[in-house]
């Protein structure tokens, strides 16, 4: 179960979000000891005021476990917005789908199920899209990016949860098992964002690290 410091706390109880779809998510995870996992509710906040912020219609996400972070998107999502979440490991891809299906957004929100680099191919058709969402295996992040510089609109954002690598980044590894192979791609990752050239980012330290980089070409 996911253990909160006092300051997240005082964040999550003035900025988090009461829903019952998303408790709903958020039972599942604790159910099975994965909370840890998922974003924090201030941290689906933030997505939230990215979303309404930026006037974002349309979302892919890169990992959905258990559908917390997409309903967080697609609660801020206009009425004609929509995300496509995807996951590869099937039950997560059955529960997080079950849940979709009794929420209020349901109409919002297509959950896929395979390998994130085969199924981002297959959604190139319905590019380009103003926010990605990237939450998945670590090492696959730059692969991810290079998905989505090439099918994220001029002005539109992508970003990145877990950009601290668990404190591996600076030496830390928080009984994570990280090797040099996931440090050396997300340095890569956020290293190519915080470009000016290309990108208005910054690197939120939120627990975790969450990277925002909107588009600039």
């Amino acid at each position: 179960m996911r253990v909160s410091t006092p300051q997240e706390k005082y964040v999550n109880d003035l900025f988090g979000i009461q829903d019952r779809d998303l408790e709903m998510a958020r039972e599942e995870m604790n159910r099975r000891d994965l909370d840890f996992m998922s974003i924090s509710a201030a941290e689906g906040r933030i997505l939230q005021f990215l979303i309404r912020g930026f006037k974002i219609r349309r979302v892919v996400e890169v990992g959905t476990l258990f559908g917390y972070s997409a309903l967080c998107m697609a609660k801020a999502l206009p009425s004609d917005g929509h995300i496509w979440t995807l996951e590869k490991n099937p039950e997560n891809h059955a529960i997080a789908n079950s849940i979709f299906q009794k929420s209020s957004v349901k109409e919002k929100i297509t959950s896929l199920c395979g390998d994130a680099v085969d199924l981002l191919a297959s959604l190139e058709k319905d590019g380009p899209f103003d926010l990605v969402f990237i939450d998945a295996n670590k090492g696959g992040y730059v692969e991810y990016l290079n998905w989505a510089e090439a099918n994220t609109r001029s002005g539109g954002l992508i970003v990145g949860d877990n950009t601290f690598l668990f404190g591996a980044l600076w030496g830390e590894t928080r009984d994570r098992d990280i090797g040099p192979n996931q440090i050396k791609v997300m340095n890569e990752f956020n290293t190519r964002l915080s470009d000016p050239a290309k990108y208005n980012s910054i690197l939120i330290p939120t627990t975790e690290g969450m990277t925002v980089a909107q588009k600039l070409l």
